[in-house]
């Protein structure tokens, strides 16, 4: 019977009754590839690689071995080279791999025999990739045990049956050779060292003894990092997959004033209200990412103290599911602290600068003015004055009281041009900055009050909000008043004298805001970024000089504020004013003018 010619069921009886099996007269069982895998997956990893190796080798070689001495009686070949390419065979009707001979040569004289082919859909480089990956070397172990045992009792001459090429090495297939033992050079001692005897009781005893070293020096790794990491200056902590603290070392428990045996809490517990439902969020962002995550919140001790941190949290992954969390608490509040000085110091400078480089020629301007200006505009003026003396002794006419008019507008207008030299003096002349400690809801009251009564707001309808509970502020009350009155004077001028206006004070985080809202027709987009640059104005050429709100931007900057200004919903303009509640270091000197707009 050729090799070709073979069929599963001329070898092979099914007795379910019996729960039997036989194959070639032989009893055999069906065993489930993944169950292949499985006593793989555990020889290597308890025994290690090469162990693993010499047992399913010589469990292949005792199979295709046994195997091929079954065969014998019932197959009948004619020859050798027949007898042999049965075991290909074979190995297609068990589902071991698809076997492919390319090269037969049968020297039964001269004893050199050689095969070779590949083997596709191997069971054991299938196995091998699902449960390790790619290896460094071929794996198909009981295949190439399966030949060499097969062809060795074919050929009556110790084989070897070497795997070239591997699937599970990243080969594009599997591919093999036989060769006898005695002329095969460097793979002969590999092959011996397969079938020397194995002493499994001493292989285990070795692989407790590394067990133990590793463990051992796996504690004390263990107890040089918890000493490091509690001997360290942060908070390190870690958590369970619901956020709960786990560990946390000697400085979070002194910083927090907990007790190292006291009740796990929650992380979020440990947080500010507002940030608490964040830290929430980012624990479950960092859990579905698996990726480390930062943020920014305060902590808050069973003491009260709050103190700005960084969180640094890490997902801790065991196998594919979220086992918890490790994390760093860094202290950022002398970092923001530093921050808000260089903030401040920056937008010092560039205001400074800013302010310097359109007032040093504004400075020239102004003290040039003054002489070519001045003088002219008091000798007009003064003459203005004696002609109306002079005009006095005359009988009243037409004519004279028309010159009486004119001469009156002339001094009037020499008096305008006289107070618009004084406020350019005034904004580019340096003046310090008065602090002390000041009542700013009393100050806002005190000028709302003031202004109500002049002639010019006499037909607005004022509204004057104080906040509750506000502190003193360490600032110059008379720039905060000027302030004040030429906000409340360019709403008035806004909305022609007839409108509502709305002051209000009030509290937010560390400063105070005051704010000034009016009725009227509300800022042009286009001018909205040019209204506190000097000399700006949309008021008529008599109505205005345009650096009232210069006056007033320059003022709030140098008592360590800012003003911004837009438009309400419901129509009108607002201008507000934020000064810091917490005083500075020092008294300031800066470019601010006292003129009104």
């Amino acid at each position: 019977m050729l090799a070709r010619e073979l069929r599963f069921s001329d070898f092979v009886r099914f007795d379910p009754d019996e729960g039997k099996i036989d194959f070639c007269g032989r009893r055999a069982v069906l065993v489930q590839a993944d169950a292949m895998g499985a006593l793989r997956k555990e020889l290597v990893d308890t025994l290690g690689l090469d162990i693993a190796k010499v047992i399913l080798s010589r469990y292949g070689y005792s199979c295709g071995h046994g195997d091929a001495r079954d065969l014998g009686p019932h197959l009948a070949a004619q020859d050798d080279a027949e007898y042999v390419l049965a075991g290909p065979r074979l190995h297609g009707f068990e589902g071991v791999a698809q076997v492919r001979t390319t090269l037969l040569k049968v020297d039964k004289e001269g004893g050199h025999h050689e095969m070779s082919g590949t083997w596709g859909g191997s069971y054991e480089a299938e196995q091998h990739l699902r449960l390790f990956g790619l290896s460094a070397e071929p794996v198909c172990w009981t295949v190439a045990g399966y030949a060499s045992g097969f062809s060795s009792m074919v050929f009556n001459t110790p084989m070897i049956c070497i795997e070239d090429r591997c699937v599970a090495r990243g080969d594009p297939e599997c591919s093999w050779r036989l060769v006898p033992a005695a002329e095969a050079q460097d793979e002969r001692e590999d092959y011996r060292r397969l079938f020397m005897p194995l002493n499994l009781q001493a292989q285990l005893n070795l692989l407790e003894q590394k067990v133990a070293e590793r463990t051992s020096a796996l504690t004390a790794s263990e107890s040089r990092y918890r000493d490091l990491v509690d001997n360290l200056s942060e908070v390190v902590f870690s958590l369970d997959p619901d956020g709960r603290l786990v560990h946390l070392n000697r400085a979070g428990l002194e910083r927090l004033g907990l007790l190292p045996a006291g009740q796990a809490v929650m992380l979020s517990r440990l947080m500010t209200r507002p940030h608490r439902q964040r830290v929430a969020r980012f624990l479950r962002k960092v859990g579905e990412s698996r990726q480390q995550g930062r943020l920014q919140v305060a902590l808050r001790s069973s003491h009260g103290e709050e103190f700005p941190v960084q969180l640094q949290i890490s997902p801790v992954i065991d196998g594919d599911v979220l086992a918890g969390f490790r994390g760093l608490a860094l202290d950022i509040s002398t970092t923001q602290a530093r921050e808000r000085q260089l903030a401040e110091y920056a937008l010092s400078l560039e205001s400074r600068l800013a302010q310097a480089t359109r007032l040093a020629g504004l400075g020239q301007f102004a003290s040039g003015l003054a002489h070519e200006i001045n003088n002219p505009m008091g000798l007009i003026s003064g003459y203005a004055e004696e002609m109306l003396d002079c005009l006095g002794d005359l009988p009243d006419t037409p004519q004279t009281a028309k010159l009486r008019r004119g001469l009156a507008t002339i001094q009037e207008q020499a008096y305008r041009c006289k107070y618009i030299t004084q406020n350019v003096l005034s904004f580019a002349r340096d003046q310090a900055v008065n602090l002390e400690l000041t009542d700013m809801a009393g100050l806002v009251r005190e000028k709302a009050e003031f202004f109500a009564g002049r002639a010019d707001a006499k037909g607005l309808d004022m509204q004057v909000e104080i906040g509750p509970n506000l502190p003193a502020l360490h600032t110059d009350p008379i720039l905060c008043g000027q302030i004040l009155l030429n906000l409340l004077k360019n709403a008035a001028d806004a909305m022609g004298g007839q409108g509502k206006l709305r002051v209000s004070l009030t509290r937010y985080r560390e400063r105070l805001r005051l704010e000034v809202a009016d009725s009227g027709p509300g800022l042009p987009l286009e001018v909205m970024d040019k209204v506190f640059d000097p000399f700006f104005t949309t008021k008529d050429p008599n109505q205005g000089t345009g650096l009232g709100l210069s006056i007033c931007y320059g003022i709030t900057r140098s008592l360590g504020g800012s003003i911004t200004c837009g438009n309400r919903q419901e129509g009108g303009a607002w201008f507000r004013v934020s000064l810091p509640v917490q005083a500075p270091n020092r008294a300031r000197k800066s470019r601010v003018g006292r003129g009104a707009a």
